[in-house]
């Protein structure tokens, strides 16, 4: 397999290697049994969601003060000139971001990573040189890598409410600055957990003080968050658009739907690829497939074209036959228009993209796109 360029691996006898991701991916795995026991014997209601003052339990591994900002929270700015030499944004100091090479005209990127990921972790590199081979961008990394290392992962119910509290305090503290843009005009990219954390954002913005452009949740993981409390998952209300892809659905990823366009890809729940020695390391790479998919998606020229299906029945014995103007691209270049579930098949190596699959020929530029959100 073609290491991407930034990924962080690691080695096995066998010669293979696994990313960063792949191996948080297998703890959470290994966490499952007693989560999903957790998740019975509770009670299936709505819960109060807990005083952000004491969000975190005794055995926390975040020191106090347990407010926004917090020191563990740091928001990493990236631009086409510091691309090695990123800028701290503190959202208390008015001249943080005069002093950054933050650009309004530029299209603004909030990438949250799952747990065990960090700013110098895979995804987060790799996503970066794609964008910045595509053009210039304000990227920010949210790294809230140090608040929830092991042992602190006991923390991932506590932990995304909180994470998404200084979110949200990132956004407004943009939106509010006179060289900053409105929420409208922000495109939050979450992977895992992230995912979560960037929907739990919308719940710390008032209508007056505006609603995200878009969200992406890449894999959403299905841990605490699987229910009908939409203030705790990931759904179309939390921005004015809310894409979602599927690689790992039903054992670490969200099965059910939750944004304006899911896409499942190959299926959406085991990835072409990820065979391996063991159970636990195809289950994580099912997981992780989703960030090589999307970051190929920034500059992929054939595109990932994903068509409409009803039943996950009806697209594995090829039943569904969509009209060419019925695809649409998944990933960056997704149309805002697109609604409802659609499936899209891959290659097992990359490049990734098939292309279109229609007669007529299309490519992977959507000409409609226009940014975060269409006016």
């Amino acid at each position: 397999m073609q290491q991407l360029p930034g990924t962080a691996r690691t080695s096995n006898r066998r010669g293979r290697w696994w990313s960063t991701e792949t191996t948080t991916a297998m703890g959470l795995i290994c966490c499952a049994a007693v989560i999903l026991l957790a998740t019975v014997v509770e009670p299936a209601q709505a819960q109060k969601e807990p005083d952000t003052s004491n969000v975190f339990n005794t055995s926390s591994c975040l020191e106090k003060p347990y407010r926004c900002p917090h020191p563990r929270i740091k928001f990493y700015l990236y631009t086409k000139r510091t691309q090695q030499n990123p800028e701290l944004i503190d959202v208390l100091d008015r001249e943080s971001l005069y002093n950054t090479h933050w650009n309004p005209k530029h299209p603004v990127k909030i990438v949250i990573h799952g747990f065990g990921g960090g700013r110098n972790l895979s995804p987060s590199p790799d996503m970066r040189k794609a964008y910045f081979i595509r053009g210039n961008y304000n990227i920010i990394i949210v790294d809230y890598g140090s608040a929830v290392t092991e042992p602190c992962l006991s923390q991932i119910e506590w932990a995304p409410r909180f994470g998404s509290l200084c979110v949200s305090q990132l956004v407004k503290y943009i939106a509010n600055h006179p060289r900053g843009v409105p929420p409208d005009s922000l495109h939050l990219i979450g992977y895992s957990v992230g995912a979560h954390i960037a929907g739990l954002v919308a719940n710390y913005l008032t209508p007056d003080e505006g609603k995200l452009g878009r969200i992406t949740g890449l894999d959403p993981t299905i841990f605490f968050y699987a229910g009908t409390n939409n203030s705790r998952d990931l759904d179309p209300s939390d921005a004015h658009f809310v894409d979602i892809i599927h690689t790992g659905a039903g054992i670490l990823g969200q099965w059910s739907a939750g944004g304006h366009a899911d896409f499942y890809v190959n299926g959406g729940t085991s990835q072409p690829g990820c065979a391996s020695s063991t159970i636990f390391q195809t289950l994580a790479c099912d997981h992780t497939k989703v960030t090589p998919y999307f970051i190929e998606s920034i500059n992929s020229e054939k595109g990932f074209w994903a068509g409409p299906c009803t039943t996950l029945v009806s697209y594995l014995l090829g039943w569904c036959e969509p009209k060419d103007s019925e695809y649409v691209l998944m990933g960056e270049h997704v149309s805002h228009r697109a609604r409802g579930v659609y499936y899209v098949t891959t290659n097992a190596k990359p490049p990734y993209a098939r292309g279109f699959p229609g007669k007529n020929r299309r490519t992977g530029k959507n000409s409609e796109y226009s940014g975060v959100r269409r006016k």
